[in-house]
């Protein structure tokens, strides 16, 4: 029965894209038959060296590629049935932060704010996905909720995503600090 659903909802969205229905009915088809999901992408590991001295600047502590294929993911969300033609829009629903190895002198305190940039070999011109700002209270961990929420999804249309991210410090560290960084997106 679902299958059956899923094959009936497939054709459905092939006729629409092929009628000479104006631009936003279509789209508007699209996000009523292709219900929204979340997506996280392949988690972030940096290890970030120790900050000796505090700049008052925000300075790159890291980046990172890796391979993305929007098409697979959305086709293993909908059973086969749809691929990354039905997307209408795919945001940044939270980012999770983690230091593997905090410790009292050295933990997310340490920071003052981060800022996250994506780019890929689709769309090389970088946007910031998060600005995230640290409380002065020890953590190993914070979960962000992106207020700011830009569209992504002509970068998910690439094979392969970067990922820049910087940091301003609000006190040194004094070692190499594990940081691994989730991303949970919001496909529609």
């Amino acid at each position: 029965m679902k299958r059956t659903m899923m094959g009936f909802l497939g054709t459905l969205l092939i006729l629409i894209n092929f009628c000479s229905c104006r631009e936003g009915i279509k789209n508007e088809i699209k996000k009523k038959l292709l219900p929204s999901f979340n997506v996280n992408i392949p988690d972030i590991q940096l290890s970030i060296p120790p900050i000796a001295f505090v700049s008052g600047k925000e300075i790159p502590v890291g980046a990172l590629k890796t391979p993305i294929n929007l098409d697979s993911t959305i086709r293993a969300n909908t059973a086969g049935t749809l691929g990354a033609a039905a997307i209408t829009s795919v945001t940044v629903k939270k980012i999770e932060i983690r230091l593997k190895n905090a410790s009292e002198a050295n933990n997310l305190a340490n920071f003052e704010s981060a800022r996250m940039r994506i780019y890929s070999n689709n769309d090389t011109a970088a946007a910031d996905i998060a600005i995230i700002n640290f409380p002065d209270v020890y953590s190993d961990s914070l979960t962000v909720t992106a207020a700011n929420r830009p569209e992504i999804s002509n970068y998910l249309k690439g094979s392969q995503l970067g990922y820049n991210l910087f940091w301003k410090n609000r006190r040194a560290t004094s070692k190499f600090l594990k940081l691994v960084v989730r991303v949970t997106l919001s496909v529609q």
